[in-house]
């Protein structure tokens, strides 16, 4: 089985791309270098002279660049996943939510992801949509919550952390394998993937500060008070810690 991935460069794809080969599945990754994404033409050869088996498209790009995806990879018989989010959401709403909860973002991050799914179910029949949440990784590239947390302490001498706030999240080696695991087994559909839950954010640094020893001082707020958790029970994932 042959898989093309997008995203590389970024937090979640080489997650991924670990947990393809782990599962003897060949990658070929995307090199924007080599091929204009603002060329259907180019995009649809670059797809089938490959003929992969899987595409999972992760990166962010212009909206041009999904639509050539979605219709390449659709008239070439080839499974489409894209990696969306639980920013969908409205920063003004309060969850959790559910497969039946309706995207209504107003941040930019959040309408051009609603913009994605939209273009690809349009024009690609049989793809899966995952709305990932925030994601954890101590080694991994920053733009991940260890990573935000390390910069405020570095930045304030301090971390402050909401425990009325239950955000969505998850361990990035644990949504790599849902990723792929989805990829293989999952119908077509959206589908929302989250450990979290039962945590505040208050107990989320907590508990990492403890795994990890990093001897943060944590000042508990409770100012902020959303729940921002996405439920799915289609999606068996591991529960977070």
């Amino acid at each position: 089985m042959k898989a093309i991935i997008t995203g590389m460069n970024g937090t979640v794809a080489p997650y991924v791309y670990d947990e393809l080969r782990h599962q003897d599945i060949d990658v070929i990754i995307w090199d924007r270098t080599q091929t204009d994404i603002h060329l259907k033409a180019a995009v649809h050869a670059y797809i089938s002279e490959h003929q992969p088996d899987l595409f999972f498209h992760i990166a962010t790009g212009p909206i041009e660049w999904v639509e050539a995806i979605a219709k390449s990879t659709q008239a070439l018989g080839i499974k489409l996943l894209f990696t969306s989010t639980v920013s969908v959401f409205s920063e003004k709403g309060s969850g959790p939510y559910t497969r039946e909860s309706v995207p209504d973002s107003e941040e930019e991050y959040g309408k051009y992801k609603i913009e994605c799914e939209k273009i690809i179910q349009k024009y690609h029949h049989n793809a899966i949509i995952l709305r990932l949440g925030w994601q954890i990784g101590p080694h991994a590239r920053p733009n991940n919550m260890f990573h935000y947390l390390t910069q405020q302490h570095q930045d304030k001498g301090y971390i402050e952390a909401s425990s009325k706030w239950y955000p969505s999240c998850s361990f990035l080696e644990v949504s790599a394998h849902a990723i792929v695991d989805c990829a293989l087994n999952f119908m077509p559909g959206i589908y929302l993937v989250n450990s979290n839950q039962r945590y505040s954010f208050f107990e989320i640094v907590t508990k990492l500060n403890q795994r990890y020893q990093m001897n943060w001082t944590i000042k508990e707020t409770t100012s902020f008070k959303r729940d921002d958790r996405m439920m799915d029970s289609r999606v068996r994932v591991e529960e977070l810690f």
